[in-house]
C-alpha cells in the first residue's frame, strides 16, 4: 500500500495523482482506513481521505483526453467540488470513451472510459465507510448523490426494468446494454445501506430503491466467477449487518440466500487454483475471492446458522493458497501481474488487511 502511494501521488511528489481508477481506488481507500485500525496509525486514515478526494478531483471531471473540460455534472467548479458524485464517476480507463461515429469493438470497448454501474455501487460503499470513520456528513450526502445518479443506468417501465453495464461519461446513453450479474443485487444493498445510515425518509431514495427491488425479485446469484463469488460473500456479510440492525430485506437478497448461493458458487469451482503458471492467472480477480472468504470467516459466528458456517469452513483454505500464491515474489514477476500492477497490489493487500480487520470491506 505504501507503494501505490507513491506511484499514484498521495505521498511522494513523484508519483502522479491522476494515476486513478475508480475500482482499485475503492478498495484502497478501505485498505488505508483498515491499516490504520490494524497498526493504529493516523496516516494511514489521512491518507484514505485524501485518496477520496483525488477521487473526486479527477474522476468526477472528463478525461483528460475529451474535448470537454470541467466537471462531468456541468456544475461550475465551486459548485462541482461540493457535489462531486452528483452525476457520477469515470471509471478512469486511459482510453477516452467511444464516440458516436466509431463502431463497436468487444476488446477495445474494455480500454475506454465510461461509467460502469458495478465500480459506482463499490465507491458508494467506500463512501459510506469513510462516513462511519469521521462522522462526516458530505461523506454521506456524496453517496446519496452517487445512488441517485445511478437511476440513468436503468430503463424499461413496471416490472419489465433492467440496467444497462456499461454508459457514457455523461450517464447519457449506454455503450454497453447488456446487465451485470450481480448489478440489481450492489443496487439494492447500497440502497438499503443508505437508507439505514440516513436515518429519515427520502422519498428519492425509496424511490430507487424500489426499483432495484423489482429487478431482484426472483433472481439467483450463484456465479463461477472467482472475483463475482468473493463480491457476493461481501454482499452476504453487507445483508446479514442490515438484518441484524433490524431491516427488513425482500427474500431476493436475505443473508441467508446469498450465504447459501455462495456456498453453490464456491462448490463450482473444480480445481481452482492448480494452474501454478502466474501468466495465466490474474491476481485481482483471485484476490477479490479470498477477501470475501476473510469478511465471511469474520462474520460466520455472529450472522450465520451452525449448517452453513460448517460448509463454509471447507474453503477457508482457499484464500490462504492465494495470499501465499501471490506472495510469491517470482510470481510477481509475471506480465499478468505488472500489466494490472496497481490493482493487483491493492487486492492483494485488501484480502491480507481483511483478515485483520474485515469491517472496513463491509460498512452500511
Amino acid at each position: 500500500m505504501d507503494a501505490f502511494a507513491g506511484r499514484t501521488g498521495l505521498i511522494d511528489e513523484q508519483g502522479d495523482p491522476a494515476r486513478r481508477y475508480l475500482w482499485t481506488d475503492a478498495f484502497a481507500v478501505q485498505a488505508f482506513f483498515g491499516l490504520s485500525h490494524a497498526l493504529r496509525e493516523e496516516k494511514y486514515r489521512q491518507q484514505a481521505i485524501r485518496l477520496i478526494d483525488l477521487v473526486h478531483e479527477h474522476l468526477g471531471k472528463f478525461h483528460p483526453r475529451d474535448s470537454r473540460e470541467g466537471w462531468i455534472s456541468g456544475l461550475d467548479n465551486d459548485s462541482g467540488s461540493l457535489q462531486p458524485t452528483v452525476a457520477g464517476l469515470r471509471i478512469g480507463k486511459k482510453l477516452p470513451e467511444r464516440q458516436e461515429h466509431e463502431s463497436y469493438n468487444s476488446r477495445l470497448e474494455w480500454e475506454r472510459d465510461g461509467q460502469y454501474f458495478h465500480y459506482l455501487s463499490r465507491w458508494m460503499n467506500t463512501l459510506l465507510q469513510a462516513h462511519k470513520e469521521t462522522k462526516d456528513q458530505n461523506y454521506l450526502l456524496h453517496a446519496r448523490d452517487l445512488f441517485l445518479a445511478t437511476d440513468k443506468f436503468i430503463y424499461g417501465i413496471g416490472n419489465g426494468l433492467a440496467m444497462y453495464w456499461k454508459m457514457d461519461t455523461q450517464l447519457s446513453s449506454p455503450l454497453v446494454p447488456s446487465m451485470g450479474a450481480h448489478d440489481p443485487l450492489e443496487g439494492l444493498l447500497c440502497g438499503m445501506s443508505l437508507k439505514n445510515a440516513i436515518f429519515e425518509e427520502d422519498k428519492e431514495v425509496e424511490t430507487l430503491i424500489e426499483k432495484f427491488r423489482i429487478m431482484c425479485r426472483g433472481k439467483s446469484w450463484t456465479t463461477t466467477d472467482a472475483l463475482g463469488i468473493g463480491g457476493l460473500l461481501l454482499n452476504a456479510a453487507r445483508a446479514a449487518e442490515l438484518e441484524s440492525f433490524g431491516m427488513h430485506l425482500p427474500a431476493s437478497v436475505q443473508a441467508g440466500k446469498l450465504f447459501r448461493e455462495s456456498m453453490n458458487s464456491l462448490r463450482g469451482l473444480h480445481g481452482f487454483g492448480k494452474d501454478q503458471n502466474p501468466n495465466r492467472r490474474l491476481a485481482f480477480r483471485e484476490c477479490g475471492l479470498s477477501l470475501g472468504l476473510h469478511v465471511a470467516k469474520a462474520s460466520e459466528n455472529a450472522i450465520f446458522d451452525t449448517s452453513a458456517s460448517e460448509g463454509l469452513t471447507d474453503y477457508f483454505y482457499l484464500a490462504s493458497e492465494i495470499e501465499e500464491f501471490w506472495l510469491n515474489s517470482e510470481h510477481r514477476q509475471a506480465a499478468t501481474w505488472n500489466d494490472h500492477l496497481d490493482i493487483n497490489s491493492v487486492s492483494l493487500a485488501s484480502s491480507l488487511i481483511a483478515s485483520e480487520a474485515p469491517e472496513v470491506f463491509s460498512a452500511i
